[in-house]
């Protein structure tokens, strides 16, 4: 009995279907002044990845690092075309290796 009505307090405790009000709580928001700590620029004076457009929402973004990009020396490209050249010619040998040991299709 007491199973029964845990489940049945358990169900009626759901509320991830249930509809949303219609009548909802509403908030003001206002843009921060420039001399804020909420301010949408930086100290040095670039933006930090939030705007806010016409109708009053923010719009938040990702800033991401600039990244660096190392180039390969004449050395390190030499040596991955040549690991390259060899991983064919081994994959070159196996598939002749394999397909010339094959049983000639006439002799059945």
């Amino acid at each position: 009995m007491s199973r029964i009505i845990i489940l049945i307090s358990l169900i009626l405790s759901v509320s991830s279907f249930s509809p949303t009000p219609l009548f909802g709580v509403t908030t003001s928001l206002s843009l921060p002044s420039p001399r804020s700590p909420t301010s949408l620029l930086a100290d040095d004076g670039k933006e930090r990845g939030v705007s806010i457009d016409q109708d009053g929402k923010s719009n938040v973004w990702a800033i991401e690092p600039k990244m660096e990009v190392e180039s390969k020396s004449g050395g390190e490209k030499r040596a991955g075309a040549i690991v390259a050249i060899v991983a064919l010619g081994a994959a070159v040998a196996a598939a002749g290796g394999v397909l010339g040991n094959l049983p000639d299709p006439n002799q059945f």
